[in-house]
């Protein structure tokens, strides 16, 4: 089971949801965290789920939500960021979950950042989209962002697109840096700065350039720890599951 628990539910309409989940060059984990610290957006809801591995980050001495959604009351943005790799078998339910949760509070659009490995000669600040309807391909080509042609996504953001695709309530699309080795942060940056466009944003990004090395690192060392005590809780239920029968 997947749902939204709003520890506060208030009314949404007329809402943009922006997502941001592991996924190549973290690049949307990377921007949303970014986004959030920057407009200070405040905690209004998380994902509970029995899909979520049984590992918790803890910030402050406080645990922190696997998935947690921010709130920015003012500017009527909602921010989606992931602390883990979301399971295989939790992709699909959990984004049947968010689409009908966003379709029931009257949120009017949903824009997922994520990165693109394209090996083309093109600079590392191009920006490509996916569109769930030709609706939303219209905006991505108002904004000068260079629609996909023929290709394969993957994820909990393409099971989005899909679910957006089939209820055809809500616009939706996806921002896709250009990943190039060792510049993930350049198309997290990328994508902001397209975003801040797109939503009228004031986002600076130059900090985010300038401190690129630790963002990413402290990225790389958290998803590593997450993958290590994955393997390590693997291990202890594959060695304990004998033991509970004989």
């Amino acid at each position: 089971m997947i749902r939204v628990v709003e520890k506060r539910p208030e009314k949404l309409d007329g809402f943009t949801l922006i997502e941001g989940f592991p996924g190549l060059g973290l690049v949307g984990t990377i921007a949303v965290r970014y986004l959030i610290d920057k407009l200070k957006f405040e905690p209004y809801a998380y994902i509970e789920s029995s899909f979520f591995l049984p590992i918790v980050r803890v910030h402050d001495g406080i645990p922190v939500h696997p998935s947690t959604i921010y709130i920015d009351r003012e500017r009527k943005l909602l921010a989606l960021i992931s602390e883990q790799i979301i399971p295989q078998a939790a992709v699909l339910p959990l984004a049947k979950a968010v689409v009908e949760w966003a379709s029931k509070k009257g949120i009017k659009r949903i824009i997922s950042i994520e990165g693109i490995g394209t090996h083309s000669e093109e600079k590392s600040t191009a920006i490509y989209g996916i569109a769930c309807s030709e609706k939303a391909k219209k905006e991505l080509l108002k904004y000068n962002i260079k629609p996909v042609g023929d290709g394969i996504t993957s994820g909990v953001t393409s099971m989005i697109l899909l679910e957006l695709s089939r209820q055809n309530k809500i616009i939706g699309y996806s921002l896709l840096g250009n990943v190039k080795i060792a510049e993930d942060y350049k198309a997290a940056a990328s994508c902001l700065d397209k975003l801040s466009q797109i939503l009228k944003l004031n986002i600076d990004t130059k900090p985010l350039l300038k401190e690129a090395k630790k963002f990413e690192q402290a990225l790389l060392k958290h998803l590593k720890e997450l993958k290590e005590a994955h393997e390590n809780v693997r291990k202890f239920e594959e060695s304990a599951h004998p033991l509970m029968y004989t």
